[in-house]
């Protein structure tokens, strides 16, 4: 074994959650892929999303913009029931931390209603890093080393145990194309919804 693989086999990805905030800056760690902020919903937020499930409303969002004017593109996007102010400035929030964070003069934003899995099968992004929050419905399925090393032993077949993002947990998942850490990237997968149900889900990448 060479050097590279003796160094590559003690620093093994891991995890890092916890219920403060600036759980989120761990994933500047060499050995975290995944960095989580453990929190409940807004109460305002949960309320408008109920809403939403209710009235059967669908979202669709995807903008390129400042950090700081997210909220103002939402609140023109998002259907006008009590709350939208709400998740407007939740959204918002966690970009302005996602811009800090990785000193962004834009973010690309994605919030929308799904009623499938987008990436069924687990991967790799091919990008530095990607931040997830889902506000309804199932979250984010993901492996730790050990389910990872299993699915790559078993060619790429779906691994029977995984992890699972709750709702309102904000995660920052570290891709591939994060300099210097390439290979080591979180593998996750979007999970199937269930029939009759829609999951409201947040994603920020990079937009420069």
């Amino acid at each position: 074994m060479s050097i590279t693989d003796q160094l590559s086999s003690c620093f093994a990805p891991v995890s890092v959650q916890g219920g403060d905030p600036a759980t989120l800056t761990r994933i500047y760690e060499p050995d975290c892929n995944l960095a989580v902020w453990q929190r409940p919903l807004p109460a305002g937020v949960a309320d408008y999303v109920q809403r939403l499930l209710q009235a059967d409303s669908r979202v669709s969002v995807r903008e390129l913009v400042p950090a700081e004017a997210v909220a103002g593109e939402l609140a023109g996007q998002l259907p006008d029931l009590p709350g939208r102010e709400a998740l407007a400035a939740d959204v918002q929030q966690l970009a302005e931390m996602f811009a800090c964070l990785f000193d962004l003069p834009r973010v690309g934003v994605r919030l929308a209603s799904l009623q499938t899995a987008m990436c069924p099968r687990f991967h790799v992004d091919r990008l530095p890093c990607r931040l997830v929050c889902t506000y309804s419905g199932p979250g984010t399925h993901w492996l730790n080393q050990e389910q990872r090393n299993q699915l790559l032993a078993q060619g790429g077949r779906e691994p029977e145990q995984w992890q699972q993002l709750a709702v309102g947990e904000v995660a920052l998942m570290k891709g591939d194309g994060w300099e210097g850490e390439e290979g080591r990237g979180l593998w996750h997968r979007s999970p199937p919804v269930p029939t009759g149900y829609r999951r409201l889900f947040l994603s920020m990448d990079f937009a420069d």
